[in-house]
């Protein structure tokens, strides 16, 4: 009796060991171990804006999320320093949570999404030689404020904020206006003829971005 009483617990410790090498050789890490995000770019956008979050061994990334809404388009850095998606159209309002995941991990950061869209921005993948080639990264431009913050037509606005060099058009209410000066962290541009109260748009190679308040153009109908 003693002995089929020690056969069994055998058995059954032999069993349990089994299932659990089974377990641990199907098991996998996706993304490498450490995977971390330390910042999102730009900070504060819109629907249709493409974005840039950047971290570590980010390269088995495949899924984002912008409040639980995925992101359509996704383009993974095969060095894992960043990965670029589109912020989807439905994306909640507000300070929302982006998630990250390789299937088995999720990491998180959070953004600031505006009411409104842009056309959704391309979103191409990096184009690599070697895998030591050089990517240069195109960031989406930041605005940060704008100085004053009312005024006539042709009169000159400053927009402050980052990424700003390279600015393609500047729109005051959706009506383009003349760029004076342009650099990294500011542009000056004039109010244009038939302007009307509104945000204001800036446009790189990078993306598309707008003020959280409005310029409010001074003076009778379009601000003459």
């Amino acid at each position: 009796m003693k002995t089929r009483i020690w056969y069994a617990r055998v058995v059954a410790v032999l069993a349990a060991t089994s299932c659990v090498l089974a377990s641990a050789a199907g098991a996998r890490t996706l993304g490498g171990d450490g995977a971390t995000v330390t910042s999102v770019s730009p900070a504060h956008a819109v629907s249709g804006q493409r974005v840039m979050i950047y971290g570590t061994n980010l390269d088995g990334m495949s899924t984002v999320m912008f409040g639980g809404v995925p992101a359509r388009s996704v383009v993974v850095d095969p060095g894992g320093g960043w990965v670029r998606a589109v912020i989807p159209a439905g994306a909640p309002i507000g300070q929302v949570p982006i998630t990250l995941s390789d299937g088995s991990t999720e990491l998180s950061l959070n953004m600031q999404i505006g009411a409104g869209s842009v056309p959704a921005a391309a979103n191409r993948p990096p184009s690599y030689t070697s895998p030591s080639a050089h990517v240069k990264v195109v960031v989406a431009p930041q605005i940060s404020g704008f100085s004053p913050t009312a005024g006539r037509v042709g009169s000159r606005v400053r927009i402050t904020g980052a990424s700003l060099n390279g600015a393609l058009w500047v729109k005051f209410g959706g009506v383009r206006a003349r760029i004076m000066a342009s650099s990294a962290s500011s542009i000056i541009a004039l109010v244009p003829t038939h302007a009307h109260t509104g945000n204001i748009k800036v446009h790189t190679r990078g993306g598309t971005s707008l003020t959280a308040g409005f310029f409010r153009v001074l003076g009778r109908g379009a601000g003459v």
